[in-house]
């Protein structure tokens, strides 16, 4: 199986789970769906020849790329840029990539909410659909704190076109209206809110949209006639969705009512901390007409760093390792060609005359070249997507540690399972599957509930991985497998060992001295044969 080809699976399989979740953002046989299901059914047709054997040829295949990932990877492409507010690249996309008024607006829901996400008002409001979304409309006014503004919307807010936004209708505006209604004073007219809220809840359908915001009204109102034991222990069991800091706030909220001075001021601190750009303000002002400190974000310290810098690090390798096998040319070892990169970086078996073949670095050098453009991309991103997750939970040494020690089970487990065959392992698979399984096991044993989420995610995704290991040719079951199994080792240890950095920054730095000197072990027989 070709480069593109495996690339055009991934978009197939990709298109179709894209297709479940953009079918539910907008009108059904819209525009966004049909665009999602197209590209995923033009990937898999030309995937399906390829395995069949009528190949449609280079052309068709470069063509069905070109055509079918950008609207597979469209919407996440949009959600990523507007959570890091490149508002005007998801703006490009959006009407770059659909023409219709239904297209528009599904994805722009997406903008909105992601820009609710990090509590940017001015962004959501500006891109609010077409079509009035009054739901939509009044979670950017209340995000704004326009309390009148919120009131002044019809009270049976109208259901958007994308009903799994903005849940059963109206849920979500009868929220902002019970935040409203509170800012304003105006408590009982709240708790009355809150509690048809719940009646409609109750009498059905039963969504998770609607509940949260159910719960949030109530808790709201709680928090405001200052009952914080209540708010407490409603809380033991976190809300799905919600963001801490506003979790925070909401205790902070009712100690502030209760008297409690203290414990408000260090509740409000932490959420300042949790909080995004866009809530940390409304926090901030609150603490400093206190007279207290505002604590500086929580994400400015534990801000992922360790992970761009190493997929930095492949991505220079990938380039070096370009423009050596260019300037060197190909090799024939135990009569299998090779190009020069591997020959001095990979990890092989059974092949006569292959250097260092049984060297310790081996283990470790094979992660440094890669099979293509579409091997090191694919690495790359879920290296980026995962690696931030475990070393904003764990720490740059842990990241490390889990990547070295997922690297080396991989070439040894497939050193025990193949032992006999001759094979060439090259790519970070075994270390980006040793960071997956360490972060499997930090998560494994958790019961809260975002945990729970993630453990199935990387299950699920973990499961694609060994099919895709078994059904391809030329993808490392074992490598793969073994990769898991490190990382997953690391991780339950490192649950078992103190907690605190120190250990987090040792581990570490061994991993940084073995990979340092495995990387000088390439060099060196690099030079050797320039």
């Amino acid at each position: 199986m070709t480069q593109d080809v495996f690339l055009l699976l991934g978009v197939a399989l990709l298109g179709v789970y894209a297709f479940g979740w953009t079918r539910r953002l907008s009108e059904p046989w819209s525009e966004l769906p049909l665009k999602t299901l197209a590209a995923a059914a033009l990937a898999g047709v030309v995937v399906i020849a390829e395995l069949t054997g009528s190949s449609p040829g280079e052309r068709v295949r470069t063509v069905a790329l070109l055509l079918s990932t950008p609207f597979v990877a469209a919407p996440m492409l949009v959600v990523a840029a507007a959570r890091l507010r490149r508002y005007r690249l998801a703006d490009f996309v959006t009407v770059t990539l659909y023409w219709s008024e239904a297209g528009r607006d599904a994805i722009r829901r997406l903008v909105v909410q992601a820009a609710l996400q990090q509590g940017d008002a001015d962004a959501a409001l500006a891109r609010l659909p077409a079509r009035e979304d009054a739901a939509m409309r009044a979670q950017a006014l209340a995000a704004k704190g326009d309390w009148e503004g919120v009131l002044a919307l019809p009270e049976a807010a109208a259901p958007s076109a994308a009903p799994s936004l903005v849940g059963e209708p109206g849920f979500l505006a009868d929220g902002a209206r019970v935040q409203a209604l509170l800012a304003l004073g105006r408590i009982d007219e709240a708790d009355a809110l809150a509690g048809a809220m719940r009646a409609r809840f109750e009498r059905g359908p039963q969504g998770p949209i609607g509940y949260r915001s159910m719960m949030l009204a109530e808790l709201r109102v709680d928090a405001e006639r200052g009952n914080v034991r209540k708010v407490r222990e409603t809380l033991r069991e976190p809300l799905v969705g919600v963001p801490p800091d506003e979790l925070y706030g909401l205790i902070a909220r009712a100690a502030e009512r209760a008297g409690d001075r203290a414990a408000a001021t260090r509740i409000y601190q932490e959420a300042a901390r949790a909080a995004p750009e866009g809530r940390r303000e409304r926090y901030a002002r609150r603490l400093e007409a206190w007279g207290e400190s505002v604590p500086p974000p929580l994400r400015g310290r534990r801000r992922a760093r360790a992970t761009p810098i190493l997929a930095g690090v492949l991505a220079l390798a990938y380039l070096g390792q370009a423009l050596f096998d260019m300037t060197v040319g190909a090799f024939v070892v135990g009569n299998v060609p090779m190009q020069a990169s591997s020959l001095v970086a990979a990890f092989g078996l059974g092949l006569p005359g292959f250097p260092f073949a049984d060297a310790w670095w081996r283990y470790l050098s094979y992660a440094f070249v890669h099979g293509g453009i579409v091997h090191i991309g694919f690495n790359l991103w879920v290296l980026y997507d995962l690696g931030r997750v475990f070393e904003a939970r764990r720490g740059w040494g842990d990241l490390l540690a889990a990547f070295a020690l997922g690297t080396a089970m991989g070439a040894y487990l497939t050193s025990v399972a193949q032992a006999g065959d001759t094979l060439l392992l090259v790519g970070a698979s075994g270390g980006v599957l040793g960071v997956a399984g360490a972060l499997l096991a930090d998560v494994l044993r958790s019961r809260e509930a975002h945990d729970r989420a993630l453990t199935r995610s990387l299950l699920q995704w973990m499961a694609l991985i060994t099919l895709l290991s078994v059904a391809i040719p030329n993808v490392s079951l074992w490598g793969h497998v073994g990769g898991v199994i490190g990382g997953m080792l690391w991780g339950f240890a490192r649950q078992g060992l103190p907690p605190g950095r120190r250990i987090s920054e040792i581990a570490g730095m061994v991993a940084i001295g073995a990979l340092a000197v495995t990387v000088t072990q390439i060099l060196s027989l690099a030079f050797s044969l320039l």
